[in-house]
């Protein structure tokens, strides 16, 4: 929730701010009182931005996060979003968009999403991993070096299990596994680095939407030496392009190191916008299209796009209701969970 009003330090804007407090949303509550309030760090909630009220903002990775819910999806919210996004991050601040149902049904993986950016920014300022703003910094979410390497992991308390050594997905309920072994830099006289071989997960994802726009279901399928795991969701007013994404964002945000990520996928708008580059090229352009039309869903593909820099992507199409066992089960789970908001 964002709301513009006013010019910098208007005494109304900032007596609005403290209303917001009061009042946050449920998924406010649920990342600020279970997540930001307690990290370093440190994050401020309904701060008062050049005339704006963002939802939360660290100074000293310079970042905001908006929690967006349904009315940001309309054509209205994306461009009133899109101006605010664009005077905010004009004062080199970055701003982050995260779907409120991200929140509510993957509460840990954004925590590590949100934890990762927090790094990153730290990094991008040239802090030293010894200065103490690097150091408060630490939660198990692999930073995004490509596809040869991690980073050490630290930990943050955040209760997530594994599926044990073997594998490399949360599961909730599993017996809680030591974490994967990190690369690190060895003595300076042995002259060269541990290389760490990626474990190579399939990803399954499928979208269904009643109506477009309208109720709508999501389901993403992980597989890895043996194991299954399933994800699925629903949105009461949603799109079939958002829910293809959900997919994908929910699909990744499950692995909890880099892996090689083979995406299957029938949705022809996700797998050529990553596999040709053209979101990459969308977000360059401030999500416009080559025929000048906005892009959509900038705040969905913006999350997707940060995730895929954590893993080795390959990308696969696949026909869909046809021969595919595991793309015929994700469309059965995404029609079901529709089912649920019809």
């Amino acid at each position: 929730m964002s709301t513009e009003q006013g010019p910098k330090h208007n005494p109304a804007l900032t007596d609005l701010a403290k209303t917001l407090r009061k009042n946050m949303t449920k998924e406010e509550r649920h990342l600020w009182y279970d997540f930001l309030r307690g990290y370093s760090p440190r994050f401020l909630r309904q701060k008062v931005i050049d005339g704006y009220i963002v939802d939360f903002y660290c100074h000293e990775a310079r970042l905001v996060v908006e929690l967006d819910g349904s009315q940001h999806y309309e054509e209205k919210g994306l461009l009133s979003d899109q101006v605010r996004t664009d005077k905010i991050e004009k004062r080199g601040l970055t701003v982050l968009r995260i779907p409120n149902n991200a929140v509510s049904q993957n509460f840990s993986s954004v925590c590590e999403y949100l934890d990762h950016k927090v790094k990153e920014a730290l990094e991008q300022e040239n802090v030293s991993p010894s200065h103490p703003r690097a150091a408060r910094a630490t939660a198990p979410f692999p930073k995004g070096l490509g596809a040869s390497r991690r980073r050490r992991q630290g930990g943050h308390g955040l209760q997530d299990e594994s599926l044990g050594q073997q594998g490399c997905l949360s599961n909730k309920g599993a017996k809680e596994a030591d974490p994967p072994p990190a690369s690190r830099e060895p003595p300076l006289d042995k002259g060269a680095k541990e290389v760490l071989i990626m474990k190579t997960v399939e990803l399954y994802t499928d979208g269904a939407c009643s109506g477009n726009p309208g109720p709508g279901g999501w389901c993403a399928i992980l597989r890895y030496n043996g194991v299954e795991k399933e994800l699925s969701g629903g949105e009461e007013m949603t799109t079939n392009n958002r829910m293809e994404l959900t997919a994908v964002i929910q699909g990744l945000l499950a692995l909890k190191e880099s892996c090689v990520v083979e995406l299957w996928s029938d949705s022809k708008y996700v797998i050529d916008a990553l596999e040709k580059g053209w979101a990459w090229g969308w977000r360059k352009k401030g999500w416009i299209k080559s025929d000048k039309k906005p892009a959509l869903n900038p705040d969905l593909w913006t999350m997707l796009l940060d995730l895929t820099r954590q893993h080795e992507m390959h990308y696969h199409w696949v026909k869909g209701h046809a021969d595919n066992e595991f793309n015929n089960r994700c469309d059965a789970l995404a029609v079901a969970e529709r089912e649920k908001y019809a």
